[in-house]
C-alpha cells in the first residue's frame, strides 16, 4: 500500500520521474473498472471508471443491490492500485489476502522476502470466499522493438507481471523456420475471484473479478482464440447483411472478459445463484484457451528441437549442440511449475470427489491414470456451469503430462546423439594417433643413427659419415617397419599381404576331389557317386566291366 505497486518495484519507483506515467502518485489513483449488473437475467454494463476511483465509489453507493434490481453484480477490475484496494476492501469487507495473492508472480521466494504468499491447506482454501488461478499466455512479437516496448509496459503495471517470465526468449528464438528478429514469450498471468458470503440463496450475489492488464505491442500467438459461440450460417448472414456480426473484440483481456460476462445465459445465471464461482465462466474459458495455445506452442518448440537432433547440423562444429540443449532447458525446468498451476486450478474449481482420484494406487503398486478408464456417463447437472469444463481442464492436464514425457524422450535422444558424436570423434583421433606412431617409428632409427655418429669429434670433417648415416639408417628403418608389420598380423599390413600373395602364387595345386581315378576316353563314364551316397550304382560297375574286357 505504501509502495503503490508490487514491493519489488520500489527500487525503481523511488527514482522514477514524477512527470511520466508510472510514478507513485499516478499508480496510487489508477483504475480501470466496470460494473456488470444482472437484473431479471439481463446484463447491463456501467461505464468504465478509468482512473476514477471516486466515481466508482459514488456508483456503488447510489446503485445498491435489491431483490428487484441488480440481483447479481460482477465488478471487473484490471490491475490494482492503492485507492482501488482501499475502496473495495472497505466497502465489501474483503480479506486482504485476496489482493495480496494477486500481486506478485514468483515461482519461488527468498527466505528474506516479507511479501511471500504462504501456502494453505486444501481444506482451508475450500472454505474461503476467494481464490486465485494462475495460467500461461503466449504472445508473439515480430521485432525486437515490439518486445522492448511490451516489456516497458509490463513494468508500468502495478501488479508484478513479466513478459519474459523465465528469461528464455533469447534461447528459443532464431530456431528452425523462425523469422529473424521475432520471438514468442510465455507470461505467467493470474486472475482472482471474490464473492460476498450469503446467509441464504435469496440474497443478491456480489463478486469481484481481477484480471491482468494487456501490453500494447505484440499479439496473441496464432491470432487469438476461437469464439465460444456458433458461427452464423450463410443464410443467417444474408438475411441480416446490414447488422454487424457479434464477435468478441480480442483486444485486451479486460475487454474479452467484459464481453463474455454480458452474454451469460439464464441457465448459467441460475447456477450462479447456487454457486457464486459460476459468475466467472467466461474467464474460465479464456484460461482454458490460453492453456491450449501455450501447450500448442510448447509442442511446436519441442518438435523443432527434436528435429534438430534428428537431422543435426552440428556435425562439423560439435559446440553448436550446446545451443540446442539450452533451448530444452527452460521446458525441463518449468514443466513442473506449469503442472502445479493446472492442478491448483482444478483443486479450486472442482470438488475433491472429482479431481482427487486423478491417480489412485492399486494393490501391488500399480498406478491407473484417470484418462485410461472407460468414460463414465455425465450427469445432466454436469453439462452446464463449471462442471462442464472438467473435461477441458483434464485434457490440459493430460497434454502437460505428455509434454513432460516428450521432454524426457528428447533428453535421451540428445544423450544418444552426443555419445554417437563422441564415438565418431574417438575413432578419428585413434586413426590420427596411428599415423603419428608410424611416423615416429620411421624417425627413431634415423635419430639413433645420427646420435651414434655424432659421438665422433671430427664428424664435420669426416665425409664418410654421411654415407654411413644412410647405409646404417635405411636398413634400420626397414627392419623397424618389418618388425612393426609382423608383430601385428591381424592388421594385414603391406608385408603380410605381399607374403600371402606370393604363398598363394607358388603353392602346389592340390588335385580336385571330384577328378575320376581312371583315365577318360571317348566313352565318358557316368558321373561318380557323391561321397554321401552309400550304395554303388549299377551303371558304374557295367562301365568298369567293359573297360576290363577291352584291355584283356
Amino acid at each position: 500500500m505504501e509502495v503503490t505497486a508490487a514491493p519489488p518495484k520500489w527500487k525503481y519507483l523511488k527514482c522514477f520521474p514524477g512527470n511520466k506515467r508510472g510514478h507513485r502518485e499516478e499508480r496510487a489513483k489508477r483504475s480501470h473498472v466496470c460494473v456488470v449488473d444482472y437484473t431479471d437475467n439481463q446484463a447491463k454494463k456501467s461505464r468504465d471508471f478509468t482512473n476514477d476511483v471516486p466515481g466508482l465509489q459514488h456508483f456503488l453507493g447510489h446503485h445498491p443491490q435489491t431483490p428487484t434490481s441488480a440481483q447479481i453484480r460482477l465488478i471487473v477490475a484490471e490491475d490494482l492500485s492503492r485507492d482501488l484496494v482501499e475502496l473495495l476492501g472497505s466497502f465489501y469487507d474483503i480479506d486482504p489476502q485476496f489482493f495480496q495473492s494477486h500481486i506478485d508472480d514468483y515461482l519461488f521466494h527468498n527466505p528474506r522476502d516479507p511479501w511471500v504468499d504462504l501456502p494453505s491447506l486444501d481444506v482451508d482454501a475450500r472454505q474461503r470466499t476467494h481464490f486465485t488461478l494462475q495460467y500461461l499466455r503466449a504472445r508473439y512479437f515480430e521485432t525486437e522493438e515490439d518486445f522492448q516496448r511490451a516489456e516497458y509496459d509490463s513494468g508500468v503495471f502495478n501488479v508484478l507481471r513479466r513478459i519474459d517470465s523465465d528469461r528464455s526468449r533469447k534461447r528459443l528464438k532464431d530456431g528452425l523456420l523462425d523469422k529473424p528478429g521475432d520471438s514468442i514469450t510465455l507470461t505467467r498471468s493470474k486472475t482472482s475471484l471474490w464473492w460476498k458470503p450469503r446467509k441464504d440463496a435469496s440474497e443478491p450475489v456480489t463478486a469481484i473479478l481481477l484480471v491482468d492488464p494487456t501490453v500494447s505491442r505484440g499479439k496473441p500467438v496464432w491470432g487469438g482464440y476461437r469464439p465460444f459461440q456458433q458461427i452464423p450460417s450463410m443464410n443467417t448472414w444474408q438475411q441480416n447483411r446490414t447488422q454487424p456480426v457479434d464477435a468478441p473484440p480480442q483486444g485486451t483481456l479486460y475487454e474479452d472478459v467484459v464481453y463474455w460476462s454480458q452474454r451469460m445465459t439464464a441457465q448459467e445465471l441460475d447456477l450462479v445463484r447456487k454457486d457464486e464461482r459460476n459468475i466467472a465462466l467466461g474467464m474460465y474459458r479464456l484460461i482454458i484457451v490460453d492453456w491450449l495455445r501455450a501447450l500448442k506452442y510448447v509442442t511446436t518448440t519441442l518438435t523443432k528441437i527434436e528435429w534438430e537432433f534428428e537431422k543435426p547440423h552440428w556435425g562439423d562444429n560439435f559446440s553448436n549442440i550446446d545451443s540446442i540443449l539450452k533451448k530444452l532447458s527452460p521446458w525441463r525446468r518449468n514443466i513442473g511449475y506449469y503442472q502445479a498451476m493446472i492442478s491448483e486450478a482444478i483443486a479450486r474449481l472442482f470438488p475433491p470427489e472429482i479431481h482427487a482420484p486423478i491417480r489412485e494406487m492399486q494393490p501391488g503398486g500399480a498406478i491407473i491414470e484417470m484418462h485410461n478408464r472407460p468414460p463414465q456417463p455425465i450427469a445432466e447437472e454436469d453439462n452446464h456451469g463449471i462442471r462442464a469444463l472438467w473435461t477441458d481442464f483434464r485434457n490440459v492436464k493430460q497434454q502437460m503430462n505428455e509434454s513432460q514425457a516428450r521432454i524426457r524422450t528428447i533428453e535421451n535422444i540428445a544423450m544418444n546423439s552426443i555419445n554417437a558424436e563422441e564415438a565418431r570423434r574417438a575413432v578419428k583421433q585413434n586413426g590420427n594417433l596411428t599415423r603419428l606412431t608410424g611416423l615416429a617409428t620411421i624417425f627413431i632409427p634415423l635419430n639413433f643413427t645420427s646420435s651414434f655418429l655424432s659421438i665422433s669429434p671430427d664428424f664435420s670433417a669426416a665425409t664418410m659419415s654421411f654415407w654411413l648415416f644412410f647405409a646404417i639408417g635405411i636398413p634400420l628403418t626397414l627392419t623397424a617397419l618389418l618388425i612393426v608389420d609382423l608383430s601385428h598380423p591381424k592388421r594385414r599390413g603391406f608385408l603380410v599381404k605381399r607374403w600371402e600373395q606370393l604363398r598363394t602364387k607358388f603353392a602346389r595345386k592340390k588335385p580336385d576331389d571330384d577328378e575320376p581315378l581312371l583315365p577318360t576316353s571317348n566313352n565318358t563314364p557316368p558321373p561318380r557317386p557323391t561321397p554321401s551316397t552309400r550304395q554303388p550304382t549299377i551303371e558304374w560297375f557295367q562301365w568298369f566291366g567293359k573297360r576290363n574286357d577291352k584291355r584283356n
